[in-house]
């Protein structure tokens, strides 16, 4: 017969259960521990570490030295100048003073001149002896309106100079000659308006002004038949001293419908005469 009457409680359960108790009181303990606390803020990010500064060098690099400036970079210089003078505003060409330049002038692109007038430069020829001459007169500007308006260095006495010729074109050498029809009314040759000029002092040496007295040079025909050659060129290099003011250049025109006249203020080095070629003929250093 069986025995209906209640067993005891097992001795292993009951020594379990408060262990099992303890360690999920445990775990919960750990869980809030590690719960983040509504508002607060996270942990500041690690400073990356330092980089080190390099030390500069101790002897800055030398700038490179500016090329001469050339035909092109003076009639642009001239243009913006005449632009501003034209506007009413004052010429941006500081920069330019003080640069060096060279330019080289053609000349006797339609041939030798029996009476050259009032042409700058020009060559003539001596078909007898076999012999060019080559001649440059600088203009004498003293009197001229723009020279007489810009401000002029101290004690200035004379002012001459050489223009540039068809300031329109950048390119160096003779023009491209077209066979045009002439018109019915011929319009005059436009007046130079762009030039370099030197200004002297009452101290300066009478020898350096030119005045009357061109440079020129007589020379063996360069071509085996006794002609000419096809035409030469003016070398001019020196340095662009400009005006009183520190401006490289002054424009000056008679209104606003007449082309500015543009001035460069410059101190001549070197004046020659080049072949087609260019191999220097004569050469004057100042």
């Amino acid at each position: 017969m069986s025995d209906n009457r209640p067993r005891p409680p097992d001795r292993k359960f009951a020594l379990v259960a408060p262990f099992a108790i303890g360690l999920a009181a445990v775990v919960v303990l750990v869980v809030l521990l590690l719960k983040p606390t509504p508002g607060a803020k996270a942990p500041p990010a690690p400073e990356p570490p330092p980089v080190a500064e390099t030390a500069p060098p101790l002897v800055a690099a030398a700038p490179a030295a500016s090329a001469p400036l050339g035909r092109a970079e003076l009639i642009a210089g001239a243009q913006a100048a005449a632009a501003a003078y034209a506007a009413g505003q004052p010429a941006e060409s500081r920069g330019l003073a003080g640069r060096t330049f060279l330019v080289r002038l053609a000349f006797g692109c339609g041939g030798p001149l029996v009476d050259p007038g009032a042409t700058q430069a020009y060559y003539q020829r001596d078909a007898a002896a076999g012999t060019v001459r080559l001649v440059a007169r600088p203009a004498v500007l003293t009197d001229l309106p723009l020279i007489r308006a810009a401000p002029l260095p101290p004690k200035t006495e004379a002012v001459e100079g050489f223009w540039l010729p068809r300031p329109w074109l950048t390119a160096e050498g003779c023009p491209k000659r077209r066979p045009v029809a002439p018109p019915a009314t011929p319009t005059p040759v436009e007046a130079p308006s762009l030039g370099l000029v030197v200004f002297h002092d009452e101290e300066s040496p009478r020898a350096a002004r030119r005045g009357d007295r061109p440079y020129e040079v007589v020379i063996k025909s360069p071509t085996s038949d006794g002609g000419a050659a096809t035409n030469f060129v003016l070398v001019i290099e020196g340095r662009l001293t400009g005006f009183a003011d520190g401006a490289a250049v002054h424009c000056w025109s008679e209104s606003a419908e007449h082309r500015p006249i543009c001035l460069f203020g410059a101190a001549l080095d070197r004046v020659a005469f080049e072949d087609d070629k260019g191999a220097t003929l004569a050469q004057w250093p100042t």
